[in-house]
């Protein structure tokens, strides 16, 4: 008898406005799809919105702010507050709670996971081995240019891309994903959410299966 493929243990960010509850709740499906393949350990940004709700289940978190308390993902700015104390979070949280096989990032989580694929390719203190960007675009902070150098990011990647996204036009997660080597292209119809039917169960399955 075959032995079964081993699951895959994913570190899963979530989406600005969000927190790791709530993004749980949403990757419900996605979840269901692929229990056999991988479990999802999910955490929330070290960052809460001003004004948000301070209970667990309801409270408001991101990853960085592009001026002193609020995200915009179309701002251009020389602001970038919190940003250095997240990627020393999923640092940490990927040393303490791993081993990871992989990393799954929503929006503004998936413009952090662009970042610390880049900083994975000249440091060993980032261990996973593979990308998963839904809704994944390039940050417009001015310190975070220097991660978009012409060289491309060797971490395998799947991009997860929504042709009717009104919150990240589709062009901007194209655009982070030709940053990568050979990334894997998952597009589907809808909107700004982790898509998860029956038309991408193959592409999500397969890209997995690599890492098994």
């Amino acid at each position: 008898m075959a032995t079964p493929a081993r699951k895959l243990k994913i570190l899963c960010l979530h989406g600005y406005r969000q927190n790791e509850v709530a993004f749980r709740e949403r990757t419900g499906a996605l979840r269901k799809m692929l229990k056999s393949m991988a479990e999802f350990v999910f955490v929330t940004a070290p960052h809460s919105i001003p004004g948000s709700d301070e209970t667990a289940e309801e409270q408001q978190c991101g990853w960085w702010f592009s001026d002193s308390s609020r995200y915009d993902c179309d701002a251009e700015t020389n602001e970038d507050v919190g940003f250095t104390a997240s990627v020393a979070f999923v640092k940490q949280v990927l040393t303490e709670q791993g081993p990871f096989d992989g990393i799954l990032a929503f929006s503004q989580g998936a413009a952090l996971l662009g970042v610390i694929c880049r900083l994975k390719m000249t440091s060993d203190e980032f261990d996973f081995k593979f990308a998963i960007l839904v809704a994944g675009f390039r940050s417009l902070q001015s310190a975070h240019q220097q991660y978009y150098s012409s060289d491309k990011i060797g971490v395998p990647s799947l991009h997860v891309i929504g042709e009717t996204d009104a919150v990240i036009v589709c062009g901007r997660s194209q655009e982070l994903a030709d940053m990568f080597v050979d990334p894997v292209i998952l597009r589907h119809g809808g909107g700004h959410f982790i898509a998860a039917a029956s038309a991408q169960k193959e592409t999500y399955k397969s890209f997995l299966k690599q890492f098994q």
